[in-house]
């Protein structure tokens, strides 16, 4: 049965009248309607309610009901978890874990709401995962434990896998690696590789790990070591080199690291590799150096910096002449030696800031003392100076003097007494001055390769914050730090598991910036959060079924640009929904 409108003219006037008819065939297999009943005029309202009723009638599945009858009853986040595992299957990471589930639920959980491990279960029920691997049953709260360490055996695997994955999806993997390690500490339980070192989250209370990362051009990690806490960075590449030749096959790597990892020993292991590299010089390191000697030996001043420049054959490297360089050579190494003019002139600034700061600071303290009411120890004065001088990285710079005076104190009965304090006095060592004046915008970078020129060195040492942002991006959004777990081989695992989260944020970003959008993964995981799939149903009925939020434009946008459309076609839904009624 439907709804036939029937429309009449009349007088030059139309009207619309409505009937209920149903379909046959004739004798003759011709089809008919019959009338069922003439409703004669409705509106259009009235007209599309008794369509509805009529389609209830016949269709099992359809409801009429008040829509302040309409319930939803639960809920599962599906968008982002779409978008996440779209990336999951690029990398192939689905067909690498026999099981998944229980990895990509901790590794999503930290994209989207990083949660302590014992609770992954829990949110995993609230998503769409478990409905993507078509499980109807999920495993214990302590299963992600057992997950963990199973991990951590794999982790070489792991790590070989996202490698060869890259090779086949990141154009930027041949043209060169970026290398730096950074620590974390730890809260709770003590961890058997967990030392107290050098930390760089400034928590020197804490026990910490040291990680070593390995990144591509594009920031994708595809290489972690996860050291014992006092490891210090100069030591970690020859591990480094071994692992690059044996593990992946690497005949030649551009290798871009720290200036702190430079060492005479680790380049000459790099080349004895047959490995190219880039790196610069410390700034101590670089003020011995013979060819800074010769390139630079007297300071410049803000008059005649370009006049000293050119004396010395600096050369401009680009039209508003803001950089200048000049290279040199020992043997097969380039030391290319930049001069920047807007860091010269910053660094004269912030010299002068540190050293007024510093007259200020004994300004004040020759006050105190010379109102000093008790004797002042001169052991403790001279603590205090050193962390003045060292807080203010002067200690070579300023030399400071401490000198006995004695006072008169007034006592209540009228007479005095003799009290012993000091009082600092503050002068600048010109020959040191001199030293840090020539150092002044410089900065000497170290190269092997010989086909490269003067600015894609300078360019590919300052991309390097790629895997700074790495660092930046796992101990905040990711919440990598603090860890609390204490068996050495979940904290590795931990490790890895945030390392994978950042693989795939990494490469979201990489995907919106090549469609020149710099909106940030957060930022799109945030919007597209709204879309779940939801169990509705009517009240006091006990037939409930599921829908999926319907998308905004904004969010079929995403969908599009993040190639993740086939989760969204009908006969996925379908399946999805499938499998969530089973658990229900």
């Amino acid at each position: 049965m439907f709804l036939k409108k029937v429309t009449i003219k009349r007088d030059g006037k139309t009207y619309d009248y409505y009937k209920i008819v149903a379909s046959y065939r004739d004798e003759d297999g011709k089809p008919k309607h019959r009338l069922i009943q003439n409703l004669g005029a409705l509106s259009e309202e009235e007209a599309a309610k008794m369509r509805m009723i009529l389609q209830a009638q016949q269709d099992a599945e359809l409801l009429v009901t008040k829509s302040s009858d309409i319930v939803v009853t639960k809920h599962w986040l599906f968008l982002p978890i779409v978008i996440l595992h779209s990336l999951w299957e690029v990398f192939q990471l689905n067909r690498f874990f026999s099981d998944a589930l229980l990895v990509e639920a901790m590794v999503l959980n930290r994209c989207i709401e990083p949660l302590s491990k014992i609770h992954i279960v829990e949110w995993m029920q609230h998503t769409i995962l478990p409905a993507l691997y078509a499980r109807t049953t999920l495993p214990d709260d302590y299963a992600v434990y057992r997950e963990l360490d199973s991990l951590n055996k794999r982790e070489g695997d792991l790590q070989n896998h996202l490698y060869q994955q890259l090779e086949r999806i990141d154009p930027s993997v041949g043209e060169g690696f970026f290398y730096d390690i950074t620590s974390t500490y730890m809260e709770g339980s003590q961890c058997v590789i967990a030392k107290l070192g050098y930390s760089r989250d400034h928590r020197p209370d804490r026990q910490q790990i040291v990680i070593a990362l390995m990144v591509t051009p594009q920031g994708s990690p595809f290489y972690w070591k996860i050291l014992e806490g006092n490891t210090q960075d100069i030591t970690t590449m020859p591990g480094l080199v071994r692992e690059l030749k044996q593990r992946f096959g690497l005949t030649t790597c551009h290798l871009v690291f720290d200036r702190g990892m430079v060492s005479s020993d680790h380049l000459e292991l790099l080349e004895e590799q047959g490995l190219t590299y880039l790196s610069a010089m410390d700034r101590n390191e670089m003020a011995c150096h013979p060819l800074f000697s010769k390139f630079m030996p007297e300071p410049a001043a803000k008059e005649d910096y370009e006049q000293i420049l050119a004396l010395h054959e600096f050369q401009p490297t680009d039209d508003n002449q803001f950089f200048y360089t000049r290279e040199g050579r020992i043997d097969n190494r380039r030391f290319i030696f930049s001069f920047d003019v807007t860091r010269f002139f910053e660094d004269i600034k912030l010299r002068k800031k540190r050293i007024t700061q510093a007259m200020t600071w004994i300004a004040e303290k020759n006050e105190s003392l010379s109102a000093a009411k008790k004797s002042r120890n001169k052991e403790t004065l001279e603590r205090d100076v050193k962390q003045m001088l060292a807080k203010r990285k002067l200690k070579s710079l300023l030399q400071v003097a401490i000198t006995p005076i004695e006072l008169k104190v007034a006592k209540r009965d009228g007479s005095t007494r003799k009290v012993n304090s000091f009082q600092l006095s503050a002068t600048v060592d010109q020959v040191k001055e001199t030293e840090k004046r020539r150092l002044d915008g410089m900065t000497c970078f170290i190269t092997n390769d010989p086909t490269i020129s003067q600015g894609q060195v300078i360019q590919k040492y300052r991309e390097k914050n790629k895997i700074e942002e790495a660092f930046r991006e796992m101990k905040s959004q990711l919440a990598l730090r603090p860890v609390y777990l204490m068996r050495s081989e979940r904290v590795k695992a931990h490790v890895s598991i945030c390392i994978l989260a950042y693989l795939l944020l990494n490469t979201m970003e990489t995907m919106l910036k090549n469609a020149g959008c710099f909106t940030s993964p957060e930022e799109v995981l945030r919007q597209v959060q709204s879309c779940q799939l939801n169990l509705v149903g009517v009240k006091n009925s006990p037939n409930r079924s599921i829908t999926k939020t319907e998308l905004t434009e904004l969010q079929q946008q995403w969908i599009k640009l993040l190639q993740c459309e086939k989760y969204l076609k009908p006969k996925m839904i379908k399946q999805l929904t499938e499998s969530l009624q089973k658990v229900l």
